[in-house]
């Protein structure tokens, strides 16, 4: 019903001191303390506001010594998570009893340049959490590695899961519907500052926040980032290149949508502000009740694979090492290794018994380690589960089989 509780939100359409990443915090932690002092208890920022979003793929060629030079100042701004600025976000969220949703450049490995466009969520007590973009975004692709599995997520937070998704991942129904299923009443949708043309993103950011608002009977709170004079300045090469930059820049932005799509407050103009909502979170349980009804789970069914990347690391046994160990396994998989080889000598008993010589048996070892290690099905089966058919990998025409 109606009325249970409220909770004040904040969705700060803020520019950031561009690809300055203590700056940046330093920022945000202001805008932070900002917006608890105005009572929010929930504040969210754009995608790839820390340490800015590279918003210059939409003048620049890619392979021009301008974006090479930018990207590169993107690796050494980019954040680790965790790492000293989630730290200093995790403080702020700390004295301020606030949850903090802030869209980052996450460099994945310290050790070479892949970069994540994330998700990072601070809880108030501190914790920090994140997940990745699953598919970047036309030019963002040439920067950024996309998410795994275990990016299908939501975070718990004082007043229930609460839903993530950057940019065009609001537009992908399955993920969207995902969210639903996973219980999430609040969905932060966080946008760059703008699209490739004026008026593109603010309309799009318009569909989506209603359709999602109205599908998952949730609260959206659709925030994009912004940009300064400076930083358009910084990135345009020509004068159409200036004038482009500035028309996107002014779009009417961020938004806060009821559950059922209604608007609540915003748009903001472009530029940098704070829009502040009081939600009910009792609104929308009669809608949410009336959905399920028409959900027949019984008909329709989504699998979701939620495994996270693995590893791009795996060494396959050469003939030295499977005689020096001949349970070795590939680099990078959570394989316990004598164990390993303990279950490929029983699968190979299992499947020729004593009609096999003992040398030939122990030959098959490591590359039968090594299929275990590479196949999740396989890891995921007991050896009385096989079917001869099943292991094609031990085929030996010395059996007669």
């Amino acid at each position: 019903m109606a009325g249970q509780a409220m909770l004040r939100v904040a969705a700060v359409q803020a520019a950031p001191v561009f690809l300055d990443r203590e700056a940046t915090v330093e920022k945000a932690v202001r805008l932070v303390e900002e917006a608890a002092a105005a009572g929010a208890r929930l504040v969210a920022f754009g995608e790839g506001f820390l340490p800015g979003h590279p918003i210059w793929l939409h003048v620049l060629p890619i392979t021009s010594p301008a974006q090479i030079g930018l990207a590169s100042e993107l690796v050494a701004a980019a954040i680790t998570i965790p790492g000293p600025e989630t730290e200093r976000l995790g403080a702020v969220a700390r004295a301020t009893g606030t949850l903090i949703v802030m869209g980052a450049t996450e460099r994945i490995d310290p050790a070479n340049s892949s970069l994540a466009l994330s998700a990072v969520v601070v809880h108030p007590d501190g914790r920090i959490e994140r997940r990745r973009k699953l598919v970047p975004a036309a030019g963002e692709r040439v920067l950024y590695t996309p998410g795994g599995g275990d990016s299908i997520r939501v975070f718990d937070s004082p007043w229930g899961p609460l839903s993530v998704l950057l940019g065009g991942e609001n537009s992908n129904p399955l993920l969207t519907w995902t969210m639903r299923e996973l219980g999430a009443r609040i969905h932060v949708a966080a946008w760059p500052p703008h699209f490739n043309k004026p008026g593109v993103m603010g309309e799009t950011a318009t569909i989506t926040g209603r359709a999602i608002a109205y599908q998952n009977s949730a609260h959206v709170i659709s925030v994009a980032g912004a940009t300064t004079d400076e930083t358009r300045a910084r990135i345009a090469r020509t004068p159409d290149d200036r004038a482009l930059l500035d028309a996107m820049a002014a779009d009417p932005a961020s938004s806060v949508y009821a559950p059922r799509g209604a608007l609540f407050a915003g748009p903001l103009d472009g530029g940098e502000a704070i829009l502040y909502a009081d939600l009910d979170l009792g609104a929308g349980a009669w809608a949410s009740l009336v959905n399920r009804h028409y959900d027949r789970p019984d008909l329709f069914r989504v699998t979701v694979d939620r495994r996270a990347p693995a590893s791009p690391l795996a060494f396959a046994p050469t003939p030295d090492t499977a005689q020096a160990d001949p349970g070795s396994a590939p680099v990078g998989r959570p394989t316990d290794v004598p164990e390993a080889a303990d279950r490929a000598r029983r699968l190979i008993a299992d499947r020729y018994g004593d009609r096999l010589d003992p040398d030939d048996a122990e030959r098959l070892v490591p590359f039968v380690v090594s299929v275990l290690a590479t196949s999740t099905r396989l890891e995921e089966l007991e050896p009385s589960g096989l079917e001869p058919d099943a292991m094609p990998w031990v085929d030996d025409p010395r059996t007669g089989r």
